[in-house]
């Protein structure tokens, strides 16, 4: 549980979520592997970290990213887009945009857009076309065709079903749809209460499904038919031989 200002995304505070995560599960000789999280998370940097530490990042891709251009195909080898008429937009150089993250710019010479008879369905209000992609296009596409699998979806509907009813608990059995101390300290004190909170009760709850037994065999009695008194004493003793051998 951390709490943070709202006046940031909430893909920029998952680098501190992250690093706090792995220490803890450090220390218990845990690895992080799978992470789950919503699409207000999702962004280029995060993808690239999270690949880079080997962790899956099952974050849904933001709306606004599209994998691929309608008319437009890239090249990977020639880092280069071909329109439907067969021009290509070859990588011109790096920008950045209001967020400060950076992208690529792609873009064909003026005079071959303004000869182009497709320019006005391409380009109409500008000189050229344009074609701008973030540098961590592959990250986004491969998470991206995470999304779309099976596992993908599965693993949708496993956030959907275990985070977002904790939110809604503690907006509304909790009290943390208002907070009523000041500052930034005072609100991650009252949410971790919240969360030992929740967390007891729901261990409170928690009934384990294994049944633990034993079972214990008794010798049978080592008498004879008969029940006469010597063979009795005589027994134990050539069994005790016998397990010693």
């Amino acid at each position: 549980m951390q709490a943070d200002f709202a006046d940031k995304r909430d893909s920029l505070h998952l680098p501190r979520l992250l690093t706090g995560l792995q220490r803890r599960l450090q220390t218990h000789e845990l690895r992080l592997r799978n992470l789950l999280a919503d699409a207000g998370y999702a962004n280029g940097p995060n993808y690239a970290r999270l690949e880079a530490e080997q962790v899956t990042a099952w974050i849904p891709v933001f709306g606004q990213y599209k994998p691929d251009i309608e008319g437009f195909t890239y090249n990977r080898r020639t880092d280069a887009f071909t329109c439907p008429e067969g021009q290509a937009l070859p990588f011109q150089k790096y920008d950045t945009n209001q967020d400060g993250g950076w992208h690529k710019i792609y873009c064909a010479p003026c005079r071959t857009c303004q000869q182009c008879p497709r320019k006005p369905l391409c380009a109409p209000r500008a000189k050229r076309k344009q074609i701008n992609r973030t540098i961590y296009d592959a990250a986004y596409r491969r998470a991206w065709l995470r999304q779309q699998t099976r596992r993908g979806q599965r693993q949708r509907r496993v956030r959907q079903g275990t985070v977002e009813p904790v939110f809604g608990n503690l907006l509304h059995h909790y009290g943390l749809r208002r907070l009523n101390v000041r500052g930034h300290a005072g609100a991650h004190k009252t949410m971790l209460l919240t969360a030992v909170a929740y967390n007891l009760k729901k261990l409170l709850k928690h009934h384990t499904q294994q049944q633990v037994g034993a079972v214990v065999a008794l010798p049978k009695p080592l008498l004879a038919a008969n029940g006469r008194a010597g063979r009795r004493s005589r027994r134990p003793k050539a069994l005790i031989q016998a397990l010693a051998k």
